[in-house]
């Protein structure tokens, strides 16, 4: 039996074959013309319609020799079996032969056998299957003239002959049908064709234009018909180093399948203009013909420049920064250890010596020099994240994060923290790197924490595509969502140094370390409840070197 959805959509298929014969151009004068020229006269189809009990009853027999012969051939039985509608044919085809013998040849009847040729055409069955069946049908009906005497047809044999002629008459107007239906396919390519943003000009094989679309006036300036018949070469403008010849375009298309790349066109108006275009062959090798299809580039000629020079100007900001960053930090490293030196002696040799002001003075003096070292080899190690970043590999994080948190021992065991790990996957990245990201998150959460309650920190991974999330969860004491983008700023503090020592710049580095890596980094936090920072990194191809891994 065939289901429900393939009854669906043959309906949709007849349906649709219904509407479209009704735009066919045949007047019921035409008709009459046609069976005058056939020899079918009203008493003809009167006579006829003694056949239709007879072959109501014969049809199933006949429908399963038609099958029988369409399931020989592969290609035909391939088509059923894809359409699920052989069992559908089936009971329609027993119909249509019925129908054939109903002596009624009205215009209801030409739009319905119109709309069998639209269907059996719109699931692949070709015309010549369709008049394969009639000759089946008319060798099927003379055999029951000569077997069964019984028959309205052995009984009158005149029938056969009007049978025949009206199964000509039927076989007409089923191929009709796909003529019909080539022509509305040919008429959507040629508004297709027409109505294209892209120029499409069809080339005979001298390179002559045989066909151009209305949008050729748009960008070349001229109406199509003014282009059939000139040579492509008038309009392709020679670019130096580049070998623009029709014939090179189309020994290109006939190695490759095709060709494309960057044209300059002549207009109309002999301005020039960049084109990105494309030539296929029609036909094997050279063929007898090319389609040359183009679009103008100049609007994107243009923002693509303008984007390789702010790319480029980008770039070398970038650099000029990270040098400046790394001189000014790594140039005042001497100077500044001298001034630490020297504070720090005098604190050692002065102190209780001078009043308690001065102590006082060069305690201050002592604590700022240390700040400022610890700014400057912060603001070294930022600026060094891409120019001396290790290359990516294959790390196991959960290896990281043991190191990590070794790194870690003694600020966790004085805070009291307890690590809750899940399993972490293996990724692609600077395992020196994603070390000190987690070390950064750990660090913070033990950083952060409420007083009075024990910190604890969750470490855990979940799939998202072709990434991992890795999330590292705290119960300290939160961040408003005003702040979220802030503290990735580097030296951005929320609070003073007396509160939460540090330089205020350890998120801006793990911000910068997840984006070397082709992640991203966010935060969600309750205020007073604690945070989530949760990363992106990529998953490990499956077939990476396991040796390549590790810190």
């Amino acid at each position: 039996m065939w289901g429900g959805r393939t009854m669906k959509s043959m309906a949709s298929h007849e349906s649709k074959a219904r509407r479209m014969a009704e735009k066919l151009l045949l007047s019921p004068e035409e008709i009459d013309r046609r069976k005058a020229y056939l020899g079918i006269s009203p008493e003809d189809e009167r006579a006829l319609s003694d056949l239709a009990p007879y072959f109501g009853e014969k049809a199933p027999d006949f429908v399963e020799r038609l099958h029988d012969r369409i399931l020989q051939f592969p290609d035909a039985a391939a088509i059923l079996e894809r359409a699920h509608a052989q069992s559908w044919l089936k009971l329609r085809h027993a119909e249509y032969f019925v129908e054939l013998v109903s002596g009624r040849y009205d215009m209801s009847y030409v739009l319905n056998r119109l709309s069998v040729g639209i269907t059996h055409q719109a699931i692949g069955l070709g015309p010549e299957w369709v008049q394969a069946s009639f000759g089946l049908f008319l060798e099927w009906a003379g055999q029951v003239l000569r077997e069964d005497p019984a028959s309205p047809l052995a009984r009158k044999p005149f029938l056969f002959d009007i049978l025949s002629k009206v199964t000509l008459f039927d076989s007409g107007l089923v191929m009709d049908s796909y003529f019909m239906a080539e022509r509305d396919k040919a008429e959507i390519l040629s508004r297709i064709f027409d109505t294209n943003a892209e120029v499409v000009w069809i080339l005979d094989g001298e390179g002559g234009i045989r066909h151009a679309n209305r949008t050729s006036q748009k960008l070349v300036g001229y109406l199509p018909e003014d282009l059939v018949g000139r040579s492509v070469t008038e309009f392709l403008v020679a670019q130096e180093g580049q070998e623009t010849s029709l014939k090179a375009l189309e020994a290109e298309a006939s190695r490759e399948g095709h060709w494309q790349g960057e044209l300059v066109i002549r207009q109309k108006d002999q301005k020039e203009m960049t084109v990105w275009a494309t030539v296929n062959l029609l036909g094997e090798g050279a063929g007898p013909g090319t389609i040359l299809e183009f679009r103008d580039r100049t609007a994107e000629k243009k923002t693509e420049q303008e984007l390789t020079a702010k790319t480029t100007d980008l770039v070398r900001s970038n650099r000029d920064l990270e040098q400046f960053a790394y001189v000014a930090s790594h140039d005042l490293q001497e100077p500044l250890r001298m001034v630490t030196s020297y504070t720090q002696l005098l604190a050692r040799r002065y102190k209780g010596q001078l009043s308690a002001e001065a102590d006082e003075f060069i305690a201050f003096a002592v604590d700022g020099a240390a700040r400022m070292q610890a700014l400057i080899n912060a603001l070294l190690a930022y600026s060094r994240v891409d120019s001396r970043g290790k290359p990516m590999v294959v790390c196991d994080l959960g290896t990281v994060l043991t190191h990590a948190l070794d790194n870690l021992k003694l600020a966790i065991e004085e805070s009291g923290a307890s690590i809750v790990r899940g399993e972490l996957p293996r990724v692609i990245g600077d395992p020196v790197q994603l070390m000190q990201l987690f070390q950064n998150l750990v660090g913070n959460a033990v950083k952060f924490r409420v007083k009075d309650r024990a910190p604890v920190i969750r470490i855990e991974a979940e799939r998202e595509g072709d990434l991992w999330k890795i999330s590292v969860s705290d119960n300290g004491i939160g961040i408003e969502p005003q702040f979220y983008e802030r503290i990735f700023v580097i030296f951005q503090r929320l609070h003073t140094k007396e509160e939460y020592p540090g330089t205020g710049i350890g998120l801006a580095m793990c911000k910068r370390i997840v984006e070397r890596h082709g992640g991203s980094i966010t935060v969600a936090s309750v205020p007073g409840s604690g945070s989530t920072f949760a990363f992106t990194l990529r998953e490990a191809e499956v077939k990476a070197d396991p040796a390549a891994s590790g810190v």
